[in-house]
C-alpha cells in the first residue's frame, strides 16, 4: 500500500475485574496511513454549521505491531490474556503518534494529541487482491 508511513496507536479498552473498570491497551502500529478532513453539518439545535475533524485511517496486514496478533473484538474481549492481540471496534481510540506505556485514559489522550479519534466503523479489506487492510473511520 501506498504513502503508509504513519506510526499510530490503537488504545482497545478491556474489562479489568481487578481494577474494577475499564483498562485501554496500547498497541502501536507502523506503516499506516492517517489521512484527515474537517468535515461540517447544519444542525439547528446547536445554532448552525457544526464542523468535526474525521479521518480514515488504512492498516496494512503487514504493517508493523510490535509482534502482537490481530483477533476479533469477541474473541479479544474473552481472551485470558491480550499482551500479544490486538483488535479493532467501535469505541476504541486511535492516535496518530507511536505512545509508550498502559496507563493513558481517553481524557489524557484526547487533551495530549493533536490527532486522536474515537473508531465509528471498522472495514476487513483483508481479501483485497492489491493490498490487503483494514480501513478505520472515526471522529
Amino acid at each position: 500500500m501506498k504513502l503508509c508511513n504513519d506510526a499510530i496507536t490503537v488504545f482497545n479498552t478491556r474489562v479489568d475485574p481487578d481494577v474494577g473498570g475499564n483498562v485501554w491497551v496500547p498497541t502501536v502500529i507502523t506503516d499506516a496511513r492517517w489521512w484527515a478532513t474537517d468535515a461540517s453539518t447544519v444542525d439547528a439545535s446547536k445554532g448552525g454549521l457544526v464542523a468535526a475533524n474525521k479521518a480514515t485511517i488504512r492498516i496494512p496486514v503487514d504493517a508493523g505491531t510490535g509482534g502482537k496478533q490481530y483477533t476479533d473484538p469477541v474473541s479479544y474481549a474473552s481472551a485470558e490474556d491480550v499482551s500479544g492481540l490486538w483488535t479493532l471496534k467501535g469505541g476504541d481510540i486511535v492516535v496518530k503518534a507511536a505512545l509508550e506505556g498502559d496507563d493513558w485514559t481517553p481524557a489524557e489522550l484526547k487533551a495530549t494529541c493533536a490527532d486522536c479519534v474515537v473508531i465509528l466503523g471498522v472495514t476487513d479489506n483483508r481479501r483485497a487482491p492489491n493490498a490487503p487492510h483494514w480501513r478505520i473511520t472515526g471522529t
